[in-house]
């Protein structure tokens, strides 16, 4: 009995301490973080929900509060708050949350607060001088929410409708994405992939560093194709290429009433001008009354082939 007790207060206490905070209040915006600046406004006691989209580039937020002058005349009376690992997302119907308390600091006597928020060990060693830095975080610990509210008494009502303005900046790694697609081939074991001159798998998406880069598609069945690209942090570059497959043209020399076959198919006359056909080995067939001859060639790659009828089939590459 008393085993059963023990575990059922260490659970009781694993499960407070996880969410060892009651936020309470209306939310009065909700603001997704992606990879660019966004702006809010908000009221003392108000609570403001930040989402953060799922990203590999936000390596973490840096958030700068604007404090309105009524507030400034009263020092040390104001607290911010920011909660981090909600039990659920904000929500305007939501007035009731738990969560970690993850930053409380009196708002001080100045006309703006900085706050940054890392969320990977690469902290921003450039930030404005006097600005908090939080512990570090995973995108999983998020959404946040942040409040204001007042910690002294005697605040005149007239305060409380103060408009505090909130910039949300994320900080973004030096990568971005890169969305390949290439048409033209029936499988990706046709073709080679090649990113700055090394070889890569073939895939439709890459992060790669911010700059300059190159793509190299090679093939035995198709046109090789070179390109230059440009990343640019945190955003998605969209490449399209389309695959042209390698031909060789034939072209035919024979009397006039030749019946020719190529691999089996009749032409209705001797053909005038060149053909394209694809690499690989064919089989030619000419008649010319009782007489008529076949024969086996192999054609290459972006090779241009003659085929003669004489006393025999004479094959010439140009």
């Amino acid at each position: 009995m008393k085993a059963k007790i023990f575990v059922f207060v260490f659970l009781f206490i694993l499960l407070t301490a996880t969410f060892s905070d009651n936020i309470r209040g209306e939310v009065n915006s909700i603001v997704t973080i992606e990879t660019e600046k966004k702006e809010t406004d908000f009221k003392i006691f108000d609570l403001t929900g930040l989402i953060i989209t799922d990203s590999p580039f936000i390596e973490g937020l840096e958030v700068t509060i604007t404090i309105p002058d009524d507030l400034t005349r009263y020092r040390d009376s104001f607290m911010i708050n920011i909660y981090s690992n909600l039990d659920t997302s904000p929500d305007k119907n939501i007035k009731s949350y738990r969560g970690n308390l993850l930053f409380s600091k009196l708002i001080p006597v100045s006309k703006k607060m900085f706050i940054s928020i890392p969320m990977s060990n690469k902290i921003n060693n450039e930030l404005i001088p006097g600005t908090f830095v939080t512990d570090i975080l995973n995108q999983s610990d998020t959404p946040f929410l942040i409040s204001v509210i007042p910690v002294m008494k005697g605040i005149p009502s007239s305060i409380l409708s103060s408009i505090l303005k909130l910039d949300i900046l994320p900080v973004l790694s030096n990568k971005g994405i890169l969305n390949l697609s290439i048409n033209g081939a029936p499988s990706v074991e046709l073709y080679k992939i090649e990113l700055d001159e090394k070889q890569a798998d073939n895939k439709t998406e890459y992060i790669l560093e911010e700059g300059i880069h190159q793509i190299l598609i090679k093939s035995d069945n198709y046109k090789e194709i070179s390109r230059s690209f440009v990343i640019s942090r945190g955003t998605v570059t969209d490449i399209n290429l389309t695959l042209e497959q390698v031909l060789s043209t034939v072209r035919f020399e024979a009397p006039e009433g030749a019946i020719i076959f190529l691999d089996g198919i009749k032409f209705k006359s001797i053909p005038e001008d060149t053909i394209e056909i694809e690499r690989g080995d064919h089989v030619v067939r000419m008649e010319l009354g009782d007489y008529f001859l076949s024969k086996k060639f192999t054609i290459s790659a972006e090779k241009n082939y003659k085929i003669s009828l004489f006393l025999d089939i004479l094959i010439q590459e140009n």
